[in-house]
């Protein structure tokens, strides 16, 4: 394993071998979730990422709050009159996650699973604005998880998850339509973020994956609609990344292609557009997948997804630079950017931001 000790001398080789920037340099992507130690007001956190991404094209500026994802929101479920604890957590891997029902005789509301993201975003925007705002910046990104992740991590059960998922699914889209009116493309950025997709599809047998697929795909789709037509999206699918742990580990990007393709079939029925992919070449704290093989599934991606490669690790250079090499001889042309495989938060600060000094690398900024 490289060490960071050795990530000077081992960024420039990296950044070799998938050419040098010019002026149609890749972007960097960041994922979402920053370092915990940060501090905590949005402005200081938004200028520590633009300190560090140099000459990057930023594909936008990450703002989120809760480093581990939605954790303070499982946690906090249990401060909700709605529901009572099934099971108590300390959310230190997910066999330790805090799972919730219904309180008996209650009908849940979305005000009872309700994220808050419309006023968190509105914050965020407020403080990107003093920082240069649409004049200098790239936008803010808002991350909205996906109301069957949410649902899924909040209940536990599938039988209760089914019987709520329509008030998760309700909230997600009223938040979404909230922010999606309050803020223009130029402003807000939604990532949807849903490690359930590669999860179920992972676990599917083979022969009953396109269809799960579908299933899928119109569950996204509902929540992509639900905003202004004019409204930018990306996706992030996830492999888990509790504790920098992964949830599963793949064995190649053939769950990605099926689920991205089968959301762009969808979204086109609603005569949408299909947002730019993030796809997960790394999982938790294990290093890019480097078998040519795995990656041989992107050759069927649907045309015109554009992708961005989740495979920098800042332990990794060398593999990374060999993970993006490998992705883009599938794709048949480049990606538009460069990530990590998940956000930034279960990382420390100088590994974040050696992470960032890779990606820029990587990216040819």
């Amino acid at each position: 394993m490289t060490s960071q000790l050795d990530l000077g001398a081992s960024v420039p080789a990296a950044r070799t071998a998938v050419g040098q920037g010019t002026a149609t340099s890749r972007l960097v992507h960041l994922v979402g979730s920053l370092p915990g130690d940060l501090a905590a007001d949005q402005r200081t956190r938004m200028q520590w990422v633009l300190d560090r991404s140099g000459g990057a094209r930023l594909s936008a500026v990450p703002c989120d709050d809760d480093p581990s994802w939605i954790v303070d929101y499982l946690r906090s479920r249990a401060q909700v009159p709605a529901f009572e604890v099934v099971r108590d957590g300390e959310c230190a891997d997910y066999a330790d996650m805090p799972v919730y029902r219904v309180r008996q005789g209650h009908r849940l509301t979305i005000e009872d699973v309700s994220l808050g993201r419309p006023e968190e975003i509105y914050r965020a925007v407020a403080a990107w604005r003093e920082l240069g705002g649409p004049a200098t910046l790239p936008p803010v990104q808002a991350s909205v998880p996906s109301p069957l992740d949410l649902a899924t991590f909040t209940l536990g059960d599938p039988a209760r998850m089914l019987r709520h998922f329509p008030v998760f699914e309700r909230m997600i889209c009223t938040e979404v339509a909230e922010i999606a009116h309050r803020h223009g493309p130029d402003e807000v950025v939604l990532q949807l973020e849903s490690p359930a997709v590669l999860y179920l599809l992972h676990r599917a047998p083979r022969p009953a994956r396109s269809a799960i697929a579908h299933l899928l795909a119109h569950q996204l789709a509902r929540v992509i609609v639900s905003a202004p037509r004019g409204a930018r999206w990306t996706l992030h699918l996830c492999h888990g990344d509790l504790g920098h742990v992964s949830l599963f580990g793949p064995e190649d990007l053939a769950p990605a292609v099926l689920a991205a393709n089968a959301l762009a079939a969808r979204l086109r029925s609603y005569g949408r557009r299909m947002p730019t992919v993030h796809i997960p070449m790394a999982h938790g704290d294990q290093p890019p997948l480097v078998d040519p093989a795995a990656y041989a599934p992107l050759h069927g991606l649907a045309r015109g997804i554009d992708v961005i490669a989740g495979c920098v690790d800042e332990r990794q250079p060398e593999l990374s630079a060999k993970a993006l090499s490998l992705a883009e001889t599938a794709l048949g042309q480049r990606v538009v950017g460069v990530a990590a495989a998940c956000g930034h938060g279960r990382r420390t600060p100088t590994e974040a931001a050696f992470n960032i000094e890779l990606a820029r690398h990587l990216a040819g900024s």
